[in-house]
């Protein structure tokens, strides 16, 4: 049983991309910015700090600058949902200290990565990380990255800490969602992580969701979610289904997170590029000006629903 009521975290979730300047630095005014962007949009919970934003391309430091610079950013008026996952777990606990003082809504962390941990270790770490701060504590599933299967034994365990509020789950079979929501309980709280299985998560029992592509369409996302609150199943379907065919072509370009990155830029946000081994994509590449008009039609297409 979660300490912590995780209503107010059932919401859409942008994964934030991290802005660099032209030096290959984060840019703290420009994060200020892109927060805005997205709350006008209608984005009222971001996640920072994961895959998305390059997060384990950061040092420390700069982690800490750009959770402080985007928490003072939102101003209250959106969820702010940390990741403070690092290769160990010292680092790992103090990222969580800090986002809590810093002001952040929640924390989450991956298994500690490279080193192919068991289950044991995995659990000593995410404890030793939800006891670092007074927040609640979102597991990330994401095994074909960390190569760490989560068993249901694991989750039953880990809700005995009050902290551990739910879980990101972004395993390919959207079954799992299930799985895991029967073992965590029903105030257990779980994002789909699966952008091309939106409404498929929410049918198997996740009530929000965490995603990299959020970025470059979150409208649509937005509307999806509306359609599912209204039960209207059929509609969210037809929107996923526009939806499908735009992030395949954003997983065409040599990164995807350039990709968002370059289209949040064209429209009127600056990103710069992401941070090496990410390759770049340019803004004035034809196929991504072809993306983004097509996504703009998209999300003009569904306004009605």
């Amino acid at each position: 049983m979660s300490g912590y009521d995780v209503n107010r975290f059932k919401k859409v979730t942008v994964a934030l991309n991290t802005p660099f300047d032209a030096e290959g630095n984060i840019d703290l005014q420009a994060a200020k910015r892109v927060v805005e962007y997205f709350y006008e949009k209608g984005v009222r919970q971001m996640y920072v700090c994961g895959s998305t934003g390059e997060g384990f391309l950061l040092d420390s430091d700069e982690r800490k600058a750009l959770v402080e610079a985007v928490v003072d950013a939102s101003a209250g008026r959106m969820n702010i949902i940390v990741h403070v996952g690092c290769a160990d777990t010292k680092h790992s606990a103090e990222l969580a200290s800090h986002a809590w003082k810093a002001g952040a809504d929640a924390i989450s962390a991956v298994p500690c990565v490279y080193y192919r941990m068991g289950e044991e270790s995995v659990y000593q770490h995410w404890m030793h990380i939800a006891d670092a701060a007074d927040l609640p504590f979102f597991i990330y599933n994401i095994p074909q990255l960390t190569g760490f299967n989560l068993s249901v034994s694991l989750v039953k365990r880990m809700r005995r800490n009050a902290r551990v509020a739910g879980m990101k789950c972004s395993s390919d079979p959207v079954k799992d969602i299930m799985t895991f929501k029967e073992a965590g309980g029903e105030d257990f709280l779980i994002f789909t992580g699966e952008d091309k299985q939106f409404i498929a998560g929410y049918l198997m029992g996740a009530e929000g969701g965490i995603g990299g592509t959020y970025g470059a369409m979150p409208e649509l996302y937005l509307k999806m979610e509306e359609l599912i609150h209204r039960g209207e199943w059929e509609k969210a379907r037809q929107v996923q289904n526009l939806v499908n065919p735009l992030i395949t072509r954003l997983g065409s370009f040599p990164s995807m997170y350039g990709a968002v990155k370059s289209i949040i830029t064209l429209g009127g946000c600056p990103m710069g590029d992401p941070r090496l081994p990410f390759l770049p994509v340019s803004t004035t590449d034809p196929a991504l000006i072809d993306l983004q008009h097509d996504i703009a039609k998209t999300v003009e297409s569904v306004r009605d629903l």
